[in-house]
């Protein structure tokens, strides 16, 4: 499953029980054991009362042979690797490694060297599992806790689940570790208006919880599943400890984090750094489906709900025709061709912020034309948008050129539109 692993250490008792959980990690053939040191440490001799100690270089390799040694005794590959770096970024440098070596886990303490006392996730790890692209497993040791791991660290598994599409990864990434002899699916209900909706919502989550469950079971493993209601970060933090699991696996993208490209989701980041059990971080491949398409009346209201952010704008099924761009059907951008008396108006065009930059308007605009371009087309644009909706055809016009309800909606230019920063603008069948 992972043939290749690398392992930061920094020779602290974290890293050194890091390294003795490698012969647990499903597939394992190869180590890379990585210390990384900064450029001025390296060329530093250590003087303690006029006697010189070893150089820094001469005891990292040694530390390293050391961890070789434990490694190669579990029958598998050891590579002891040092990089130097000039900044200081220790981080950075063992995403680098990762990148280049080509490898698919990162293995890496909570916690290394002069990390204070209660602190959950050292500020190194926290920064590997914000920036790296490879999965993360992050072990921990907790009043013993990690010497019953080291038995068997994938044994009794914990997978939170939200019902998006990488949570249905990552159970099937969890289906083929033959280790797992117990898989507890958990799924947390974030709010409820009402006691009926909150029975509803538990009934509904169980049945789907069910229903996943039977593809993990085997005869040789049980599955157990759990509907908690609350933050869902403390509440799996708490049914971890509550089930005395040996593992938290959840991927890094939750329901409404995946497709908005942010580097790691809210929740996996809080798990991380409040959980006291180790926790395995997949990182989902996801390709991301794009449709532009016209909404029917029955979907206004997810229209309406970007509009929040947008004027506040309402759509009316009797006057508006709206088009968006759905990402793995999520509704991420709008654009209205509204039917006034005397013309059709083109607005509402908004795309949410963690979502530009893609070309989505561009698409929804797009579709807008392709659809009702055969009558005459009016809008206001924003001066800095001018040349963007002149690709589809519209041409700055006078003010006095604007059918008179679509004019009337913009009286607040007070007849000085450019004054304004908006441009009337037309186009033609």
């Amino acid at each position: 499953m992972f043939e290749r692993v690398l392992v930061p250490t920094d020779f602290s008792d974290y890293s050194r029980r890091t390294v003795e959980c490698i012969g647990q990690i499903p597939g394992v053939r190869e180590v890379i054991l990585l210390h990384v040191v900064d450029e001025d440490r390296a060329m530093t001799r250590t003087w303690i009362s006029g006697h010189l100690f070893e150089e820094p270089l001469e005891y990292i390799d040694r530390e390293l042979q050391r961890q070789r040694e434990y490694v190669s005794g579990l029958g598998l590959t050891a590579i002891p690797v040092i990089d130097v770096v000039k900044d200081g970024d220790v981080a950075e440098a063992i995403i680098s490694r990762a990148t280049d070596e080509q490898i698919p886990l990162i293995v890496c303490g909570a916690r290394g060297k002069g990390i204070i006392q209660g602190y959950f996730l050292g500020s190194v790890s926290s920064r590997v599992l914000t920036r790296s692209r490879a999965d993360i497993l992050i072990t921990r040791y907790w009043n013993g806790g990690m010497e019953a791991c080291r038995t068997n660290i994938f044994s009794r598994v914990l997978c939170p689940v939200d019902f998006s599409r990488p949570s249905r990864m990552v159970l099937d990434f969890v289906k083929g570790i033959d280790r797992a002899s117990e898989i507890i699916l958990v799924h947390v209900i974030r709010s409820a208006e009402t006691r009926e909706e909150l029975v509803s919502a538990i009934e509904n989550s169980e049945a789907r919880l069910r229903e996943m469950a039977l593809g993990l079971e085997r005869d040789d493993r049980a599955v157990k599943i759990l509907v908690r209601f609350g933050n869902p970060a403390q509440e799996i933090t708490d049914c971890a400890e509550e089930e005395d699991v040996s593992l938290i696996l959840l991927a890094r993208y939750g329901e409404q984090d995946y497709f908005r490209n942010i580097p790691l989701g809210s929740t996996a980041a809080e798990v991380a750094k409040r959980a006291r059990r180790p926790v395995f971080v997949k990182y989902p491949i996801i390709s991301l489906t794009v449709q532009a398409r016209e909404l029917d009346a029955a979907e206004f209201s997810k229209a309406e709900k970007l509009w929040e952010q947008y004027h506040q704008q309402k759509a009316d099924p009797e006057m508006d025709r709206i088009f968006g761009v759905f990402l793995d059907g999520n509704l991420v951008n709008v654009a209205r061709c509204r039917r006034h008396p005397d013309g059709m108006e083109v607005d509402g065009v908004f795309t949410p912020e963690e979502f530009r930059g893609r070309g989505y308007a561009r698409r929804a605009v797009a579709a807008l034309v392709a659809a009702c371009g055969d009558a005459v087309l009016y809008m206001h644009a924003t001066r800095e948008l001018v040349s963007f909706y002149g690709i589809f055809g519209f041409g700055p016009i006078r003010e006095d050129e604007l059918p008179p309800s679509i004019r009337e909606r913009y009286v607040f230019a007070l007849g000085n539109m450019e004054g304004s920063n908006v441009c009337p603008m037309r186009r033609e069948p």
